[in-house]
C-alpha cells in the first residue's frame, strides 16, 4: 500500500533526518508558515502581509547559514524542521546584518529582539535549537519530538546541555516536557515574553 493517501504522507511515513542543501526550499517553507502565527514574529512584523512576505526571506537565511553546523533537520515531506547550533559553533557574524536587510522596514525590532537574546545566552558550550517548527495541520502529532531526540540524545550521551528561547506559551510546554527548565524572561517592549530554557542531560 502507498504510504500517501490523497497526496498527503501518513503519520509512519514521516522521519526525521539531517537536512540538505537540496532541503532548504521544504525547511524554508515550513518554518515560514509554521511561525506566521508566533507571538515573537507577529511583534517582530505586526502587518500580516507584510509577515507573509518577508518571512520566507528571513527563514532562508537562517536555513542556509546553519546547515553548515550540520545540525539542521527536517521531517520527510517538508512538514517539520528543527535548526540547532552545536557545542563550540562559531557564530555567523554576517548572519544579523543580512536577517536585517530581510525584513526591511523592521530591522530595528530584529535588531531589539536579538541584542535582548544575546544578553541572556549563556557561555557554557552546548546545543542551542534556534527554531523548532511544524507546519499548523500536522502539529499535535509528535513531530516537534521526534526532530528533538538525536540531539536530545546526543546531549545525554555526551553530557552536554540545551539551550533554547520559547516564544509561545503552546512551544514551552513542549519543551518542559523535554526535560527543558525556565531559567529567566525576555519581555520584548509591549509585546509577548520569550523564555529561555535550559536542559541539562539526563
Amino acid at each position: 500500500m502507498s504510504d500517501k493517501v490523497a497526496g498527503t504522507a501518513t503519520h509512519a511515513a514521516l522521519r526525521p533526518r539531517k537536512a540538505s542543501a537540496a532541503d532548504l526550499p521544504d525547511v524554508t517553507d515550513t518554518l515560514a508558515l509554521s511561525f506566521y502565527d508566533d507571538p515573537v514574529l507577529m511583534w517582530l512584523i505586526d502587518d500580516g502581509t507584510r509577515r507573509r512576505e518577508l518571512l520566507p526571506g528571513f527563514f532562508g537565511a537562517v536555513a542556509h547559514s546553519y546547515l553548515a553546523y550540520d545540525e539542521l533537520y527536517a521531517v520527510d515531506e517538508g512538514v517539520s524542521a528543527a535548526v540547532w547550533a552545536p557545542p563550540g559553533a562559531e557564530d555567523d557574524e554576517g548572519l544579523p546584518t543580512a536577517l536585517g536587510e530581510v525584513v526591511e522596514e523592521y530591522e530595528e525590532r530584529l535588531s531589539e529582539i536579538l541584542g535582548l537574546m544575546e544578553e541572556k545566552h549563556p557561555t557554557e558550550p552546548h546545543y542551542y535549537l534556534f527554531l523548532l517548527g511544524t507546519r499548523s495541520e500536522w502539529q499535535g502529532r509528535g513531530l516537534g519530538s521526534s526532530l528533538m531526540a538525536p540531539v536530545l540524545e546526543a546531549c545525554d550521551r555526551n553530557r552536554v546541555p540545551a539551550y533554547l528561547e520559547a516564544t509561545s506559551e503552546r512551544n514551552k510546554q513542549l519543551y518542559l516536557r523535554h526535560g527543558f527548565e525556565l531559567t529567566d524572561e525576555i519581555p520584548l517592549p509591549d509585546g509577548p515574553m520569550m523564555w529561555p530554557m535550559w536542559r541539562s542531560p539526563c
